[in-house]
């Protein structure tokens, strides 16, 4: 499974007279780890749900491989087959166990019941969560439930993941867990992986960053007036 290759060119987003995103213009190669940083409310959130098309740009364009994302009418087609997501809180269903938690996107998918539970455990394993299918999420620690919100981003086998602030309610031990899990993710499957996260050993584990300031580009939000292309 290769990984997708991102493209966001002049992308700006606004809700009401707020600008979120600023023009914002990069890509991301196959296989590459990039890490999205910034202070809070410059816009990484809003920029994983464009790419991930949980939102639509106001202006500019992004696309996933062949796909228009910015244009999409429909995405749930590419949402199932293409992105996986990673949300802060892991939006974990209370009621489900660990195990049909993960299974979640099949059943979406319509993969038959048998291959769906044999993935969950295999992707259950491969998080380090062997023989906690039966549990529901308030039996598990912080770090556990965010191990299964990886695994059922996962279940489709995406070329694009989309983590957004994965380790920001962690402890230090569970954060590494994450971080090691992710890259791990990578260098099995060549996933394409967006982080966006204030965790400061982030750049460490990311090929590269994308610095977000006031909705833009660090590089551009650096620049004068005078300097401005």
């Amino acid at each position: 499974m290769a990984g997708a290759r991102v493209i966001v060119e002049r992308v700006s987003r606004a809700h009401g007279d707020a600008l979120i995103l600023r023009d914002v213009s990069f890509a991301v190669e196959p296989g590459e780890i990039i890490a999205v940083t910034g202070p809070s409310g410059s816009g990484k959130t809003t920029l994983l749900q464009l790419i991930g098309s949980l939102d639509r740009p106001t202006a500019g364009t992004i696309r996933v491989d062949d796909v228009a994302v910015h244009a999409l009418t429909n995405a749930t087609s590419f949402r199932r087959d293409t992105v996986g997501f990673v949300f802060q809180l892991h939006h974990l269903l209370p009621a489900l166990t660990v195990q049909r938690n993960v299974e979640l996107p099949l059943v979406a998918a319509r993969v038959r019941r048998h291959e769906r539970e044999q993935r969950a455990l295999a992707l259950l394993d491969e998080v380090g969560l062997t023989g906690r299918q039966h549990d529901l999420p308030a039996a598990l620690s912080g770090g556990e439930r965010q191990r299964v919100a990886v695994a059922r981003a996962l279940a489709g086998w995406p070329r694009l993941l989309l983590a957004d602030e994965p380790t920001g309610a962690l402890d230090s031990r569970s954060s590494q867990r994450i971080w090691e899990l992710l890259t791990g993710v990578r260098e099995r499957y060549g996933t394409t992986i967006l982080v966006a996260s204030h965790d400061p050993a982030l750049p460490q584990h990311a090929d590269r960053g994308i610095a977000l300031i006031d909705g833009r580009l660090a590089s551009a939000a650096d620049r004068s007036p005078e300097g401005a292309a």
